[in-house]
């Protein structure tokens, strides 16, 4: 029987989800079920061109207080964004950086370095943060657009949010 002709009501899912298969994107197609999930993404390995004992994240100590309009735009070039690249997809990580049009700088609490930001004048509605653990190479992006919102990660025990980010994402939802 051809997917066509099939009459069953989970046809069209089914369809949808194989079409999608090879898309390439690591994101999930909806929305995060709650608000405390996590996805993790099924990256290449993170450090496949780069020699085993080379740190990824060397250089982004030194962004910590700066702004992504300040200098190198860490969000759009070097390891930050390629990662942010990888985890969100071509169709999200263009919404990520537009709701980081209005953003804090990159700050660190503890071993963590993170930024939030909202799409200017829209705040509550198009929100995004970023959480990055260098020590074990793991990234987590949430984006907030509309209604729905993402929470992915690399692969691995969930990346913690710092208080500033938990609370900036409990202000964005309106609790």
């Amino acid at each position: 029987m051809s997917f066509a002709k099939q009459s069953s009501s989970f046809a069209v899912p089914l369809l949808a989800a194989w079409a999608l298969a090879g898309c390439g994107s690591h994101v999930p197609l909806t929305p995060a079920p709650s608000a405390t999930t996590v996805t993790t993404a099924t990256l290449p390995p993170k450090s496949a061109a780069a020699a085993p004992t080379a740190n990824p994240w060397a250089g982004v100590q030194q962004q910590v207080g700066r702004y992504p309009s300040s200098g190198e735009d860490f969000l759009r070039t070097g390891p930050i964004a390629r990662r942010l690249q990888g985890l969100l997809g071509p169709v999200n990580y263009p919404l990520f950086l537009q709701n980081m049009g209005t953003s804090g700088p990159l700050r660190q609490e503890g071993s963590l370095i993170y930024i939030t930001g909202n799409r200017p004048h829209q705040g509550g509605q198009e929100s995004a943060a970023m959480v990055l653990d260098p020590t074990r190479d793991v990234m987590r992006a949430w984006l907030q657009t509309g209604d729905e919102e993402w929470d992915v990660q690399d692969a691995g025990p969930a990346v913690p949010l710092p208080a500033e980010v938990r609370q900036f994402i409990q202000n964005a939802r309106g609790v």
